[in-house]
């Protein structure tokens, strides 16, 4: 294979899910482009939300928290199977081609952790965990899927895990903190409020930090890179190894399996898919909302915070499941057909949105655009994201129509192949 996936074996259904996932996974991401990143996870941290900035809040939540994410995840295990089986080349040189496009995404990640300043990137940790889907792609589903399960099921491990220490460590602080006030506390006490003050500072918590946070993302670009670096060495080897690598392993591997099983382009019965959407949409919703009310009910205690949720990926992973059923049988049925072709589009350009969502970003609340970060309330800065979509919707379909791939696929390509890939299309 000296070439890339021709666009007439492009599989319409994935393209329009990627597209899909990629929109969608900017209602998370909005919240640390535009506010301290201690509340992405924890809407209460900064500023104790109520009125209709709660509602918001909770509502992405419960609908959106980790669903697109994971979807764009699985769409990258599915995208691996694609790749090997257009294969008309031997095994070393298909190998090749793939570990070479493997690194290529890795530098795409480090290039929109690093020099784009976005920390919440996802495109360093796909090509990692990338790197060894290799040795999985010839497993059958049924064993794709004890690797995914076992894997989801410490992943829930730690999640609960981190849901009790942290609340031992509050429950602790907040003795301490019921105190009257001059009374004396004993060293075990006073051990209790530094390991809770170190627990902020380890979640860019304390006040002081979510200040100097807002004042350096407000200032130029250097400050602002010095600050991202600090933030992306942590994410990309510490919570790299901990929690991301694993979760997006997990949903590739299930992305591989549900690709194996001609779930992902629309090719099953409208009743599967019916069943899907009901389904998923069920579990992730009753899911969802119960830990929202624990966390609401709770006065917003930390230990119900997205990150401490023992239950967190069965939420967000029936929620998936129940988009991919939608999409598909909205595919199947071909109605909305001009949205659908325009969404579409953007997934087919899903690296280039991707990182032009990082661009875009900076320029709206950077100081060295127009400055926004940590001006607009919750609600306000969802007044953002639709302007957003409507410029990648329209960019997308444009751009297609005289190109034939986007600006940083064309590159990924090229670079794969060792060979300058044709960008525009011939009009006859």
């Amino acid at each position: 294979m000296n070439e890339p996936i021709a666009e007439k074996h492009r599989i319409r259904s994935i393209d329009t899910l990627r597209g899909i996932a990629l929109l969608g996974i900017l209602l998370l991401n909005i919240i640390a482009f535009s506010r301290p990143l201690a509340e992405y996870f924890d809407p209460s941290v900064f500023e104790t939300q109520s009125g209709l900035n709660l509602f918001v809040a909770l509502t992405v939540d419960v609908w959106f928290e980790g669903a697109f994410r994971a979807i764009f995840s699985m769409l990258f295990g599915a995208g691996v199977l694609i790749f090997f089986s257009k294969s008309n080349s031997d095994e070393e040189t298909i190998r090749a081609l793939y570990y070479r496009r493997t690194w290529l995404l890795i530098g795409f990640g480090l290039f929109n952790s690093y020099i784009l300043l976005w920390v919440g990137d996802i495109l360093y940790v796909y090509g990692m965990a990338g790197l060894t889907l290799y040795f999985f792609r010839g497993y059958s589903p049924l064993r794709l899927a004890v690797f995914a399960g076992a894997i989801f099921f410490l992943l829930g491990i730690l999640h609960t895990g981190t849901h009790f220490g942290t609340r031992a460590l509050y429950t602790e602080f907040q003795e301490v903190e019921s105190l009257s006030d001059g009374e004396e506390i004993s060293e075990a006490q006073a051990n209790a409020v530094d390991n809770w003050d170190a627990y902020l500072q380890q979640q860019l918590a304390t006040p002081e930090q979510m200040q100097a946070e807002i004042k350096i993302r407000r200032q130029g670009y250097i400050d602002n890179f010095i600050f991202s670096a600090q933030i992306n060495i942590i994410f990309q080897t510490i919570l790299f190894l901990v929690n991301t690598f694993w979760d997006a392993a997990a949903m590739m591997l299930l992305g591989m399996v549900l690709m194996k099983w001609n779930i992902f382009d629309a090719s099953r019965s409208l009743r599967f898919y019916s069943k899907m959407l009901i389904a998923g949409f069920s579990i992730g919703l009753f899911v969802n909302i119960w830990e929202v009310m624990m966390y609401v009910n709770s006065g917003f205690e930390p230990y119900w915070s997205q990150p401490a949720r023992p239950t967190y990926d069965i939420g967000r992973l029936a929620m998936a499941f129940g988009y991919i059923g939608l999409t598909m049988i909205v595919c199947k049925l071909g109605v909305f057909a001009r949205i659908v072709g325009a969404l579409a589009c953007v997934g087919q350009l899903a690296l280039t949105n991707y990182l032009m969502q990082s661009v875009i970003c900076n320029f709206i609340f950077m100081g060295f655009g127009f400055g926004l970060f940590g001006q607009l309330e919750r609600l306000e800065i969802y007044y953002v994201v639709p302007g957003v979509w409507l410029f990648q919707l329209i960019f997308s379909v444009y751009w297609l129509q005289h190109y034939r791939f986007g600006p940083a696929e064309w590159l990924w390509r090229s670079l794969t192949y060792w060979k300058r890939q044709p960008l525009r299309r011939i009009v006859p």
